[in-house]
């Protein structure tokens, strides 16, 4: 695995976040999507990103268990 920096946006927030995305490296790419769990220190709660393109789940995407009132 390859340690990457990258730069979201905090769904709850709306605050830059810079992180570290630990992405697979090239012999372990196949068709499966693998996210990594991200903690977010601008809403202290974790977020889904795909390894391999960055992009953020959205919160709704999701389910139930991650929606707030």
């Amino acid at each position: 695995m390859m340690e990457c920096p990258i730069k979201f946006r905090c769904p709850h927030t709306g605050a830059e976040v810079d992180a570290i995305l630990r992405q697979p490296t090239e012999a372990c790419r196949c068709d499966t999507v693998t996210y990594a769990t991200v903690p977010c220190p601008a809403c202290t709660r974790f977020h889904f990103i795909h390894a391999v393109t960055g992009a953020l789940i959205p919160p709704t995407l999701l389910g139930p268990a991650s929606w707030t009132p």
